[in-house]
């Protein structure tokens, strides 16, 4: 016998009462056909990653986790059984070397769940949350750019010098 951990995500929307039902339901398969079962952890309520058609464009699931002992033999049946079924989203079954591990209690979501960023500075300088391309730092292009009153200032400095620099486009040469 080899020893199995089974993580099962069941449809939110086949109510509380039923989730009980389905747990049951796949314990019963395992016990009658000779697995020994070291535990069931019911999980509860989590948010899911992502969502898709294939998971019914559920934004929740609800997680149990079996750990149990069986011949390879018994898991194709179940698993067909777990793609047929509309209360179960996903499944995954995987094989355990040594002893299994024991969580006593999952972090809240809330703890997992960073908190969404308050304004462009704290999505990396740029609005959309895009870090700046150039690799200068979290800082805009209008960080870079002097204050307007300095970049007058300077203007009027060179036109009160009458200095011609030779540029084509200084609006002292203009024709």
């Amino acid at each position: 016998m080899r020893k199995y951990e089974l993580v099962c995500i069941l449809d939110p929307q086949v109510g509380d009462g039923r989730f009980d039902e389905v747990v049951e339901k796949y314990e019963n398969y395992l016990k009658s056909n000779g697995a020994e079962i070291a535990h069931i952890d019911r999980w509860g309520m989590r948010k899911l990653a992502y969502t898709s058609a294939s998971l019914k464009k559920r934004s929740q699931g609800y997680y149990v986790l079996y750990q149990f002992e069986a011949e390879p033999g018994v898991l194709a049946p179940m698993e067909s059984e777990m793609l047929i079924d509309e209360a179960v989203l996903r499944h995954l079954v995987v094989a355990i070397e040594g002893e299994f591990l024991r969580v006593p209690e999952l972090a809240p979501e809330s703890i997992l769940d960073p908190p969404p960023p308050r304004g462009p500075r704290d999505r990396g300088g740029r609005p959309g949350g895009r870090p700046d391309s150039r690799g200068e730092g979290r800082f805009s292009r209008d960080d870079r750019r002097p204050p307007r009153e300095d970049a007058d200032a300077a203007e009027k400095a060179d036109d009160a010098e009458g200095a011609d620099d030779g540029d084509e486009d200084d609006d002292n040469n203009e024709a």
